[in-house]
């Protein structure tokens, strides 16, 4: 019955996670694109939206990942080999915003233990064992990927 549950509860935190279950785009590349955190889950199962009046965000240009936790800005460098993402190196500065502290250590944290990637038509879903970052593509769905 446990085991039962377990299951149940982990695809239905997949489900809440993606929303509408879209199709993954094999072999596309993370390199040049750019995008805005939409949700993010921890270990616990608890499924967050970012809080704060600035978005969270992530750019990938060659072999570089940058962008903004909603208060600071980090940098790092990063692989990928097939679907395998890896961030190494992640630096960031260190400016103190109120209520979002823990927020951007989450964040920071599920970075840092960032083992798989899926890019789905507008959409880039990072995963590790504590947690999962679901992005939206910055500006809106990419043309060429279609609906």
């Amino acid at each position: 019955m446990n085991k039962l549950i377990t299951i149940s509860g982990g695809f239905l935190l997949f489900l809440l996670l993606t929303g509408c279950p879209r199709e993954p785009m094999p072999g596309q590349s993370l390199e040049g694109s750019s995008w805005v955190l939409l949700k993010f889950s921890i270990e616990d199962g608890s499924i967050e939206e970012p809080m704060g009046d600035k978005p969270i965000t992530l750019k990938f240009t060659s072999g570089q990942a940058s962008g903004t936790t909603g208060c600071n800005s980090y940098f790092a460098t990063y692989e990928t080999r097939k679907e395998q993402l890896h961030f190494e190196g992640i630096g960031a500065t260190e400016r103190f915003c109120e209520g979002l502290m823990d927020q951007e250590k989450q964040y920071m944290n599920l970075l840092q233990q960032a083992k798989t990637y899926v890019i789905r038509p507008g959409q880039l879903e990072i995963s590790s064992q504590e947690g999962k970052l679901l992005f939206e593509k910055e500006g809106g769905e990419d043309p060429e990927q279609g609906p």
